[in-house]
């Protein structure tokens, strides 16, 4: 099995961009899925609404996942689309595992 462990490049638009905004880490660490999310950015920043602004970034994440599912292992981008939207509405109608979080100190 490939060791995947390895930490993820930070892209060239970001390293150059200084008003690049991290908005998301996920990890699966403890047979779960972990994440940090910049909940609150475009709400505080600009006057999109929150909900919409991460509908986009989760549809932009399964679009880069389909092309990279694309070039590793030769599966067509839209078929691998199909799958990741049907998983996702399976996984929204119906969690996998329970979830819980919690804000740093210093948020409400």
């Amino acid at each position: 099995m490939k060791d995947n462990r390895r930490p993820l490049i930070i892209p060239p638009a970001a390293e150059t961009d200084m008003n690049a905004v991290e908005m998301a880490r996920i990890w699966i660490a403890q047979n779960g899925l972990h994440c940090v999310l910049n909940v609150g950015h475009w709400s505080e920043n600009t006057e999109i609404d929150e909900r919409r602004a991460w509908g986009i970034v989760l549809a932009d994440i399964a679009r880069h996942a389909s092309f990279a599912l694309e070039d590793s292992t030769g599966s067509e981008a839209s078929e691998n689309l199909k799958m990741i939207i049907e998983s996702f509405r399976t996984e929204i109608a119906d969690s996998t595992s329970e979830h819980t979080g919690e804000w740093p100190e210093g948020k409400p």
